[in-house]
């Protein structure tokens, strides 16, 4: 079934109303002939219509009209004449599903709102029980008549639905404009479509809805207050009741009058508001918060009333206790609907209502709009739902606004959801995670490594040691300098460290310097151990923070096979010659090392201080400290790469130099 809720729809499939008993009662304005595009819209969804004209009414439209379009006999007088038949009052009033007046002058409404029954339209309308709904049709000063209005709110207290009249132009030429004008067929086919077919989706809910203003006394005259009138909670009470809900409506001062049908509770404070919503607040399924609460209230009410020009006259103004919040932190599976009246920022401010007092739906309005403020039937709002997602109604009767909220309502009680979580606040101005630098203590401490700029997967294919001993591509594997090692020049690394060549025997004073390189290269980089060396000198790639100690462990390594080739040439040597009394060969001289680098190891127990790896390429204490001046700055400037790659090519070396010295000793020493 298509929905009917915009008047503007007026192309409708046949059948909707199939079966539905409608009498169409016309009185005599002028606004007559209208009733009878009514009459056809009836027709084409499938109604049964019955028309009822008043006297007057045949002035202007002929019974003969309605009956080529309803195909039924009008009913005019109550008494007609002889040979005519004409059913009683009271079986039209039992035949109807519903009884609609269009259009319904002023005197009409007078005489249904005093009770007068003095042709067959009144008497039925008096005698009916079901669905009864009013159109005015008059002229816009016979509109604002005070009587008028007073038998309209009359009308209402009995369960009338009034369908007000529209603004625009008179029928009759050069009359002014103005309330009062018949509303459109469209419209009032839209209205009773859905009184008669409005889904009772709400049967057996229970719905609390809150209408009107709150007033806060200063003294026992004035007042602190504001203009809502209530027409936005008297409408969303009567949309419920009509869709089967058990309403229950607490109502603030109004000049409105509230619908039928409903628990009617009046308040005059926002504490005896608070009271009744909690009050009730138990028993519901759905509360709609749509009276506007006072924000403030005075510290304290004068018991009498405070003169003009009184000194002591002071304004202290206290907050009132916010319902809302406070409900809805034991809502439970209640559905919460909360109502923003917003000058500015009108989303912004009623999507922060939602979050904050924990809503399901927040309705949002600028009463600066036009057509949406106060005292007026009309509204257009924002229906914004708690994932999110915002609906912009156009501008129309607040009837049909509640008719939207309802159906929005209705959405989340059969679906129930769970609240959203609160997004996170994301600082969009973080800094990247590359610029981002621990602080060299703190570097230390965890054992991090920076690796700024470093693509860890080319890294790591070219970080590990080659099958063949070669070096690794120079200027590849190392990170960018960071700030603190470009305020410490002489910690900076080289980019491409030289090729290393095996030792010889007879180039000892070139050899010395590489053992000293290790020695002072090693504790400079402690501080910020690089991963690139320390996986080429332990043979293990990817461990960067295993680097100190594994060189531990290698200096002493070092240091054991440094001795035992000491004493195993001293005891070679000691065999192989025991008559020697010239100068000291190459075997002597190692004998003679022996004992300064022995005693440098028991001084210098720290594992950062290594001495020469093998006797072959030591050099006495005396040479090395002569030449440390003259190297400074090559150390400084030499990689750590060098000096890893100079101790992994003389470990081979070493041994073969070990086997050379016991093989030449005892034919190198010359015979007394």
């Amino acid at each position: 079934m298509k929905s009917n809720r915009r008047p503007e729809r007026d192309v409708r499939p046949a059948g909707e109303l199939g079966g539905r008993r409608i009498l169409l009662g016309v009185t005599g304005g002028i606004a007559a002939y209208k009733a009878v595009e009514l009459a056809r819209l009836f027709m084409q969804s499938g109604a049964k219509v019955q028309v009822i004209m008043t006297p007057a009414a045949t002035k202007f439209v002929a019974p003969l009209t309605f009956e080529a379009i309803t195909a039924r006999t009008v009913f005019v007088e109550m008494f007609p004449e002889q040979g005519k038949e004409s059913p009683w009052h009271t079986e039209l009033a039992t035949w109807a599903d519903i009884v609609v007046v269009a259009p319904a002058t002023a005197d009409h409404i007078g005489r249904v709102a005093n009770g007068l029954g003095d042709d067959l339209l009144t008497t039925t309308l008096l005698a009916c029980e079901r669905r009864r709904v009013m159109c005015p049709s008059m002229n816009p000063r016979m509109w604002s008549n005070p009587a008028v209005q007073e038998n309209l709110n009359t009308l209402k207290r009995h369960g009338y639905r009034i369908i007000n009249p529209e603004e625009g132009e008179m029928a009759r030429p050069g009359e002014e404009q103005g309330m009062g004008r018949l509303a459109e067929p469209a419209t009032i086919f839209a209205e009773v479509h859905h009184m008669l077919s409005a889904p009772q989706d709400l049967r057996n809910v229970k719905v609390l809805v809150t209408a009107g203003r709150t007033e806060e006394s200063w003294d026992p005259v004035r007042v602190l207050t504001n203009r809502a009138s209530g027409r936005m909670g008297f409408a969303l009470a009567e949309e419920a009741r009509e869709r089967g809900a058990d309403v229950s409506l607490v109502c603030g001062p109004t000049d409105v009058i509230p619908p039928s049908g409903v628990r009617l509770t009046r308040i005059t404070t926002a504490t005896q508001l608070a009271a009744a919503v909690k009050r009730e607040f138990q028993y519901c399924n759905i509360l709609l918060m749509s009276a506007a609460v006072s924000d403030y209230t005075f510290d304290k009410t004068a018991a009498n009333k405070i003169k003009k020009g009184q000194a002591d006259a002071e304004v202290n103004l206290v907050p009132t206790e916010d319902i809302l919040k406070g409900i809805s932190q034991n809502k439970g599976n209640r559905v919460i609907v909360g109502f923003a009246l917003e000058t500015e920022n009108v989303l912004e401010n009623a999507l922060r209502k939602l979050r904050e007092k924990h809503l399901d739906v927040v309705v949002a309005n600028n009463p600066l709009a036009a057509g949406s403020g106060f005292q007026v039937e009309t509204n257009q709002v924002f229906i914004i739902h708690r994932n999110g997602s915002v609906t912009d109604l156009p501008l129309q009767s607040k009837r049909e606004v509640a008719r939207e909220i309802l159906n929005a309502v209705m959405e989340l009680y059969r679906n129930p959801q769970s609240e959203p979580e609160p997004e996170p606040e994301l600082d969009l101005e973080l800094e990247p995670e590359e610029d981002y630098e621990l602080p060299i203590d703190e570097a230390d401490e965890r054992g991090l490594v920076r690796l700024e700029g470093l693509d860890l997967d080319d890294a790591h294919e070219e970080h590990a040691a080659p099958s063949n001993g070669s070096a690794p591509k120079p200027g590849k594997i190392f990170a960018p300098q960071s700030k603190k090692q470009k305020k410490q020049p002489h910690q900076q690394q080289a980019t491409q460290p030289k090729p290393q060549q095996q030792p010889k025997q007879q180039a000892q004073p070139k050899q010395q310097a590489q053992p000293k390189q290790q020695v002072q290269a090693q504790p400079q980089a402690q501080p910020q151990p690089q991963p690139q060396a320390q996986p080429q000198q332990q043979g293990q790639q990817g461990q960067p923070g295993q680097g100190k100690k594994k060189s531990r462990r290698g200096g002493r390594r070092v240091r054991e096979r440094r001795e035992r080739l000491a004493a195993l040439a001293a005891q070679q040597s000691g065999q192989g010659q025991p008559h020697v009394e010239a100068a000291p060969a190459p075997a002597p001289i190692v004998a003679e090392q022996q004992t300064p680098s022995v005693k440098a190891a028991k001084k210098n127990k720290k594992p950062k201080k290594i001495a020469p790896a093998a006797p072959e390429l030591a050099a006495p204490v005396d040479a090395v400290a002569k030449e440390a001046p003259a190297k400074k700055a090559k150390k400084a400037k030499a990689a750590r790469p060098e000096a890893t790659d100079a101790t992994a090519e003389q470990k081979p070396a070493k041994k073969k130099a070990a086997k050379k010295a016991t093989k030449k000793t005892p034919t190198s020493e010359p015979v007394a």
